[in-house]
């Protein structure tokens, strides 16, 4: 017995060690970092206590970085979870068709966010774009997508949940199949409709779902990078960077490195902070059958 657990420990140990250097380790680091002056380069450093935290909060650029990131976070947290379920209910099902368009709205969550981001940047194009072409054939004049960084935040919160939603589809269909069928022919026998069995029944019970999801959307609207940096690169004055993007301006182009930990370590905390109310709120949701 001994000697299979120390075979199940020799084996766990690479993923391990893996998970402590490259998960455990920054964090750490960020945490003591963001308590000091450090650069990012110089030997030295010192430190400073909580003077970067109390920068940060009087710092315009962080809070305008903060409203972008929040914004993008509501946008894609109610598409993925609103559309998520309506589509989820539609494709639930074994046959041909719903196989396929299961497979289809699943196939841009294997692109590269960096290539959707590319891709989509040309599409939205004032001139020549794609959307903007075939629309001309309608008669409508070209929509400018950057005439305002409201409206390039929400064509590119859009273009997220285009890139993801799938992801999460897939994860409410596989909740769905977990309904007893029993459950959705004794509410038919009552004579309830269809609306009455989804807010009733479907819907309590897709709520261990609603949970996954809702946590992975939060925490990653929050920290959406890479199709910002892509589309806008921040925009002009980082009218639409956010949180992300922010902390690793200040850090690769600023060389604030503890200033930016500290950015990260706000994040993460408000992350962790979201996210366990999230857990609170969905768990005492949740129906048992």
């Amino acid at each position: 017995m001994k000697h299979k657990k120390w075979k199940d420990g020799l084996f766990l140990a690479p993923g391990f060690l893996t998970y402590i250097v490259f998960m455990i380790v920054p964090v750490v680091l960020c945490f003591f970092y963001s308590f000091t002056n450090w650069d990012g380069f110089s030997p030295t450093y010192k430190m400073v206590g909580f003077d970067n935290f109390v920068e940060l909060f009087q710092d315009a650029a962080f809070f305008n970085a903060l409203k972008v990131t929040a914004i993008i976070m509501v946008v894609t947290v109610l598409i993925y979870n609103v559309l998520g379920i309506l589509l989820a209910v539609i494709l639930n099902g074994n046959t041909k068709l719903q196989n396929f368009s299961k497979s289809a709205l699943f196939l841009p969550t294997v692109l590269s966010s960096v290539v959707v981001a590319f891709i989509w940047s040309y599409m939205i194009q004032t001139d020549g774009g794609v959307i903007n072409t075939i629309i001309g054939f309608f008669g409508i004049n070209p929509i400018d997508y950057y005439s305002s960084p409201l409206m390039t935040i929400f064509m590119m919160s859009i273009i997220i949940c285009w890139n993801s939603l799938g992801f999460f589809v897939v994860i409410y269909v596989a909740t769905l199949s977990t309904i007893p069928v029993e459950i959705m022919e004794a509410s038919k026998i009552d004579g309830a409709g269809s609306v009455k069995t989804f807010f009733h029944i479907t819907l309590p019970l897709l709520m261990p779902g609603i949970t996954i999801n809702s946590i992975l959307s939060v925490a990653g609207g929050l920290k959406q990078y890479d199709h910002v940096k892509v589309i806008t690169g921040g925009g002009p004055g980082g009218t639409t960077q956010t949180v992300t993007l922010f902390a690793v301006k200040e850090a690769f182009e600023y060389n604030f490195r503890g200033y930016s930990s500290a950015i990260v370590l706000v994040l993460f905390l408000i992350i962790i902070g979201l996210t366990t109310a999230q857990l609170i709120i969905t768990k005492r949701n949740e129906v048992e059958y």
